[in-house]
């Protein structure tokens, strides 16, 4: 089928951006697109520094947890650093706790240095706020920042080579309390705070200080968007847009100091309230989710529709306005290949439905709504999750399966309840609060308004513990002592000799990684406050502690699993083949494994293709993967961070981690060739999912997630033509229902087929709005590497 012919077949079938968009959005929309057509406003990274020879903009520990940047953040740090914008502290000010000079710094910012632009038609504005901000350290905190800081990142970096994992201190990955900003204004929130200000603990007060300084700074910011919109007011010869750029002016005087009382008061009250925190942590907003919209935006629709100042199509374009917003943080990188943005996307996760207090279904006229928006808009931001339960109505759950059949499977993260709440209670967490849950980021569950749960953190391949076990501890590619000598396989008598070494292999490395992870959580929470973030999390004010170093209610850090599907089918090749059946020996498995299969390729084929496979139902292998599941997950649990006292917990969001650290792990009993990619999340090895979609799920289920409260990244693939009818889409819809009954926390559809990605790769262009799900995440599918 040649290139043309493919788009032709396929045309109908993509999802896109609606036909029946207003102007005013088609228009937005389209301008979004334009990065390189939009030079008046393009949301590019502005670093901002003290202009002090000491000073840093950028915190490496950070992101290294992006192991294709590794190379690169020393460069990153010493290039925004040299092309700062100069905002020089006072000597006063250098003399005040760090948490005052980063507020205020802050606030220096917020109310004079950020740009302020309007786009022609939107109805939601604030479009600045991709920063990198000095960390406003003084002299002797520089110096010991840095030696800090050097010799966290030595650590990071043989963790990263060796192919253990990658841990960091990462931004965003928490749900701000926009609900209550929403509701009481920052005005609110800051007659709180300065009640709780007695004078019986200067720091704390300092701290409550610094917040009060950031907050008051918002205001400022949202009246200089009042001054520009009444300017272009006056400039204006349509009296329609006139009125509405005098109505977002209002607004703006208004929101957020003061309560919303309406739907435009509270979309651009939670954009400015959003945006403002991308700003401080200096980063483009990865993982900040605003929580479950559909809950806390309803009841202003509902009062404004009743009051008939709102219809629904009138909320329906205010709420595409609102999504638009959150794709310029793409802007951070501008354009690259054929879309607007990068791969991953930054993961401004809203929630819908889900269950009430009583346990009953909370969807409301809002949900529904919104389930239209994403389906018109066909955008990466913000990103969908939908909340299933037993209660959940048919029709809705009808709906998401239509979407999920129209759209290549790609607008959602579908959480279920009773698992995910199962496991926020085998975490600890309070039992009255485990039903207003949420996801962060990808897929990550926390509480909202109130939890810093680390959710990305620290990575673990699991994989290597195998590589580990089969070498007596040593790193097969460079020979270096990696783990605790364990003994020859060779002599092992049991499959449980084997088993006991993986695990112990697994531990070591799991204690490795998290000691390095304490370090770079130490850093955060001593030098890198952010008193904006922390006005915004409940707990920090009453503790008065930031949000970095443990201020929030609930405190916890997460260790990803990376690769599980490969160490359980390898534990269970092994197993299966020397143990049990005597087909090989120990000495072929490491002889074969050694040659990377060169010469080996009997014992390949029998490792591939006569083992029982993780994800097909078969309690051999499930039974395997149960107790790995539980070994690790488990004795994540008993670390915590001594810095701030943050306990760890487990789950299974191998981001890209699956594809790269492939190279850095030596072959794999499972059949894996060395250098081949590892598997993703809690899914099945790529292919060895041979028995359909419920047996993969009734795998996973087997699991026993309790254990892995931040969540599991669990994506399936179907084909188009099982989805090709209603009768078909009700099966989904059925699926689905069983999948909360017996499956995991989490699950991602991909309905697609080979042609219609190999149809992609050959015409981009025609392909630009295929929308795929990774790993937790949507991403525009020509964009990906091939």
């Amino acid at each position: 089928m040649g290139n043309e012919s493919s788009a032709k077949a396929y045309a109908g079938t993509l999802w896109h951006a609606s036909d029946n968009l207003s102007d005013r959005v088609a228009r937005l929309r389209n301008e979004y697109f334009s990065f390189w057509d939009r030079p008046y406003f393009r949301n590019e990274v502005m670093p901002f520094g003290t202009g002090s020879e000491w000073d840093s903009v950028f915190a490496i520990h950070n992101w290294t947890i992006v192991p294709e940047v590794i190379p690169f953040l020393k460069a990153y740090e010493d290039s925004l650093t040299a092309c700062a914008r100069t905002v020089p502290l006072s000597n006063a000010l250098y003399r005040e706790p760090l948490a005052i000079r980063r507020a205020a710094f802050f606030a220096e910012v917020v109310k004079n240095q950020l740009p302020v632009r309007i786009l022609e038609g939107e109805l939601i504005v604030g479009g600045q706020f991709n920063t990198a901000m000095s960390l406003t350290h003084n002299k002797s905190e520089a110096s010991e920042y840095r030696r800090l800081e050097s010799d966290f990142i030595e650590k990071a970096y043989e963790l990263d080579r060796i192919g253990i994992g990658n841990c960091g201190a990462v931004p965003g990955h928490i749900i701000p309390d926009y609900r209550r900003a929403l509701r009481v204004g920052l005005k609110g929130l800051v007659h709180e705070i300065e009640a709780l200000m007695t004078g019986e603990d200067p720091e704390k007060d300092a701290f409550r200080r610094a917040m009060v300084l950031a907050a008051r700074a918002v205001p400022v910011l949202a009246g200089r968007y009042a001054d520009e919109s009444d300017k272009l007011a006056g400039k204006c010869g349509d009296g329609r847009r006139k009125d509405e750029l005098h109505g977002i002016a209002r607004i703006c005087r208004k929101v957020p100091w003061e309560p919303a009382e309406t739907l435009h008061e509270a979309l651009q009250s939670l954009w400015f309230l959003h945006m403002l925190v991308m700003t401080e942590e200096g980063y483009p907003g990865p993982g900040l989710s605003p929580g479950r919209v559909d809950q806390y935006l309803y009841p202003y629709m509902k009062e404004d529709m009743a009051a008939g100042r709102l219809d629904r199509d009138g909320a329906r374009e205010l709420l595409q306005c609102w999504f638009l917003k959150h794709n310029y943080a793409y802007d951070y990188q501008g354009r690259v290949g054929n879309n607007q943005g990068i791969t991953a996307g930054y993961g401004q996760l809203i929630t819908l439905g889900g269950m009430d207090e009583q346990g009953n279904d909370a969807s409301n006229d809002m949900t529904w709504l919104l389930l239209d928006v994403i389906e018109d808009m066909n955008l990466l931001e913000p990103k969908p999750n939908i909340r299933l339960h037993r209660k959940t109505p048919p029709e809705l759950l009808r709906r998401v399966a239509q979407l999920i059949a129209r759209a290549q499977g790609s607008p959602f993260l579908l959480n279920f309840d009773e698992h995910s709440i199962e496991g926020l209670r085998w975490q600890g967490l309070p039992e009255d609060e485990l039903w207003d849950y949420a996801p962060v980021g990808c897929l990550e569950n926390t509480l909202q308004g109130c939890d810093r749960s680390g959710t990305v953190d620290v990575n673990l391949n699991l994989a290597k513990s195998v590589e580990l076990a089969l070498f007596n501890g040593k790193d097969h590619g460079t020979g270096v002592r990696v783990g605790p000598e364990t003994g020859d396989p060779i002599g092992f008598k049991t499959y449980s000799d084997f088993e006991d070494a993986v695990k112990k292999q697994l531990s070591s490395l799991l204690d490795r990684i998290v000691r390095a992870n304490n370090q770079a959580d130490g850093i955060r929470a001593r030098f890198q406050p952010t008193p904006y973030l922390s006005l915004l999390v409940g707990g920090c004010a009453e503790s008065g502690k930031d949000v970095t170093a443990g201020g929030a209610r609930h405190n916890y850090l997460t260790v990803e699993g990376i690769a599980f599907g490969t160490t359980v089918d390898s534990l269970a090749a092994v197993k299966h083949l020397v143990f049990d059946t005597g087909r090989i020996t120990m000495k072929e498995v490491v002889d074969a494994i050694s040659a990377n299969f060169k010469g080996h390729e009997k014992t390949l084929m029998l490792m591939r293709n006569k083992t029982p496979k993780y994800g097909n139902d078969d309690d051999g292998a499930d039974m395997i993967a149960r107790e790995l599941h539980r070994f690790w997950t488990e004795a994540t649990a008993s670390h915590y961070s001594p810095a701030t006292g943050k306990k760890y917990r487990s789950g299974y969001l191998s981001w890209n981690y699956w594809v790269c650290y492939g190279p850095r792990t030596a072959a794999t009993p499972d059949g894996r060739p060395g250098g081949r990619f590892l598997s993703n999340g809690s899914c099945p090895v790529t292919g060895m999912d041979r028995n359909g979609p419920t047996a993969n799920a009734r795998s996973v289920g087997k699991l026993g997630m309790v254990t892995a409260p931040n969540g599991d990244s669990h994506t399936i693939s179907l084909s188009p033509s099982l989805l090709r009818d209603e009768v078909h889409v009700e099966k989904l819809a059925a699926f689905l229902a069983a999948y909360n009954e017996e499956g995991g926390t989490a699950l991602q559809v991909n309905v697609i087929d080979p042609d219609m990605l190999r149809a992609a790769q050959a015409d981009p262009d025609e392909f630009r709005n295929l929308l795929v799900r990774v790993t937790g995440y949507n991403a525009y599918f020509v964009t990906l590497g091939k």
